[in-house]
C-alpha cells in the first residue's frame, strides 16, 4: 500500500531574486485590515480655516490697493498724467508819477531784495530802463 501525505498548512514560498534579496510574502486583503475614512474636522477648524483665508485675502487687497494708488498717483501725489504746474500769481503792479525812476520804485519795494538786483527784475518786467508819468510798473 502506497502512503499519501497531506499537508494541513500552506507552504509558504519565498523568492529570492539576484534583484531582490527581501522575501515577499502573499498580501490577503480582510475586512478588518482596511484602513478607517479620515475623521471630519471640527466647526472650530473650520472657523480658524475661514479666519486665516479671510485675513488674506483682506492683505492681498490692501496690498493691492496701494500698490493702485502709488501707480496711479506717483511718487509726487499728483497723478502721472498731469502736467505739473503752478498757479499764475497776480504781479502787483504801481502807477508812475511824474519824477518817478525805476529806482526810486524799487528803492520803496525791494524788502530783503538787494536794490540792485531788484532794480535788475524791475528793468527786465517793464521793457527797459526808461518809464514814463501814468505808466504801469510791474512789480516783482
Amino acid at each position: 500500500m502506497t502512503a499519501v501525505l497531506h499537508r494541513t498548512t500552506p507552504i509558504i514560498t519565498t523568492a529570492r531574486t539576484a534583484r531582490s534579496p527581501i522575501a515577499r510574502s502573499p498580501i490577503t486583503h480582510s475586512s478588518a485590515s482596511r484602513p478607517f475614512p479620515p475623521a471630519r474636522p471640527s466647526a472650530a477648524t473650520y472657523r480658524r480655516r475661514r479666519v486665516v483665508v479671510g485675513t488674506t485675502l483682506a492683505v492681498l487687497v490692501a496690498v493691492s490697493a496701494v500698490a493702485a494708488h502709488d501707480v496711479l498717483a506717483g511718487s509726487g501725489g499728483v497723478p502721472a498724467s498731469a502736467a505739473v504746474s503752478l498757479p499764475a500769481q497776480a504781479r502787483a503792479r504801481v502807477v508812475a508819477q511824474p519824477g518817478d525812476t525805476l529806482w526810486s520804485i524799487a528803492s520803496a519795494h525791494h524788502g530783503e531784495i538787494s536794490i540792485t538786483r531788484y532794480v535788475d527784475t524791475l528793468v527786465d518786467l517793464n521793457g527797459g530802463p526808461t518809464i514814463q508819468a501814468g505808466q504801469e510798473v510791474v512789480l516783482p
